[in-house]
């Protein structure tokens, strides 16, 4: 699992993501220690085992002289290429306009073409096959205007997964857009959420809320915000009992029409 967020505000967007790559085991069945026999578990066990540090969910790719960035949170790997691998390899053979509309939908098809690959199947048998979740993040400008930023959080999947209650098996489903927001300046985060939804949207009246008044952000508040929720998610599962599956280093980037820039923060 993974942790990401963006922001946008109005003097750029403000991204963060952890660098820690968990493999895990799903165990469905089991069997009886006198009898040998076999039976199915209610609820599935997930193991993990095995993770890697410094993996790149956080990066940039530049598309036909516009540059964008992408945070990428579910499956690690696809056909043995990690997330970075596969987007930047996408990249290279996108020949169509630099919209991000368009830029946005190639990767949507893109990434359905690997995983029915994957499969060995067909794009509409993704349906019938095992669920694999890639969830990700695009961010960058319309028109290249620091006053148009863009943020769209994504789903491409196989299988049938479960989104805010409804079974679906379309294969995509965009999370989240502030395209579609009364403003365009706002936040979206990916994978692990559930530790900054608890402090985002705490009910302790005994405590005060965290702002969410993303018009009045510098670009350096923004950097300080993600860089607080994604660290906070990663000391979290430091001390919570369970196998973390999101640690640092952290990257942090700040994107804007004139460039993207990065930083490991240990």
């Amino acid at each position: 699992m993974s942790i990401g967020i963006a922001i946008a505000v109005p003097d750029g967007i403000a991204l963060a993501a952890d660098t820690q790559t968990t493999w895990q085991q799903t165990i469905t069945k089991a069997k009886e220690k006198s009898t040998g026999k076999e039976f199915e578990l209610e609820q599935p066990i997930v193991k993990p085992v095995g993770w890697s540090r410094i993996a790149r969910k956080l990066f940039h790719l530049d598309i036909n002289g516009v540059r964008y960035t992408i945070a990428t949170a579910g499956e690690s790997q696809l056909n043995l290429k990690t997330m970075f691998a596969v987007f930047t390899s996408g990249a290279k053979q996108y020949e169509g306009e630099s919209t991000i509309t368009s830029v946005s939908q190639y990767f949507i098809d893109y990434l359905k073409n690997e995983l029915a690959s994957q499969h060995s199947c067909s794009i509409d048998e993704l349906r019938q096959k095992p669920i694999n979740v890639c969830e990700y993040i695009l961010a960058g400008y319309e028109d290249q205007d620091v006053a148009k930023p863009v943020l769209e959080s994504h789903i491409v999947f196989s299988g049938t997964v479960t989104i805010d209650g409804k079974k679906n098996d379309s294969g995509h489903f965009m999370k989240w857009t502030n395209v579609t927001q009364g403003s365009r300046y706002g936040s979206c985060w990916i994978g692990r959420t559930d530790f900054i939804t608890h402090i985002v949207k705490h009910n302790n009246p005994q405590l005060p809320q965290i702002s969410g008044q993303y018009h009045l952000m510098t670009l350096a508040d923004a950097v300080d915000y993600t860089r607080f929720l994604v660290e906070f998610t990663c000391d979290f599962q430091r001390f919570a009992v369970m196998v973390p599956d999101c640690g640092r280093p952290i990257i942090s980037a700040t994107l804007t029409p004139e460039g993207y820039n990065e930083q490991v923060v240990e």
